[in-house]
């Protein structure tokens, strides 16, 4: 099995079935069952935008759901805090996710390709397994992965 380190709250979106797609700019061949490792550092663009997601979606208060966010943000990070099955989006899946355009210090537009995941069937952990994360795709320690294994029942 593998991880992925993603900030606070995105990690939190994604193990609640807030966010199901992840686009990096490494190449993945990677499918399969995917540890999602809360980082250690808070998104404040992620602390802006997911709360009025789920605030629309629960029928609910932007800023309820931002104070309840920021608690769990705080709390959870260093840690696994659950699971989700990756795979990789079909060309013709959304167009406007294939490549993302910035720009080199002239002025000049660079694209690069993206890798356009799409998480499913998220799976939240009772208790975090506290851990380092890495950045990219990693592979848990053998500790972890145990754990992991023991607390989901495979």
């Amino acid at each position: 099995m593998k991880a992925l380190t993603v900030q606070q709250p995105w990690a939190w979106a994604i193990i609640h079935g807030q966010k199901d797609v992840e686009n990096r700019t490494q190449a993945w061949s990677y499918r399969g069952p995917l540890a999602i490792h809360a980082g250690k550092r808070i998104s404040n663009r992620g602390l802006r935008t997911v709360p009025s997601i789920v605030a629309a979606e629960r029928g609910t208060s932007p800023t309820l759901v931002a104070d309840q966010m920021r608690v769990r943000a705080a709390t959870e990070r260093g840690a696994i805090i659950g699971l989700v099955d990756v795979h990789h989006a079909e060309a013709d899946c959304c167009e406007s996710w294939w490549a993302e355009t910035s720009y080199d210090e002239h002025g000049g537009r660079i694209r690069r390709d993206l890798t356009h995941l799409v998480l499913e069937d998220p799976r939240p952990l009772a208790t975090p397994i506290p851990c380092r994360g890495a950045l990219g795709l990693w592979t848990p320690p053998a500790e972890v992965l145990a754990q992991l294994e023991e607390d989901t029942g495979g």
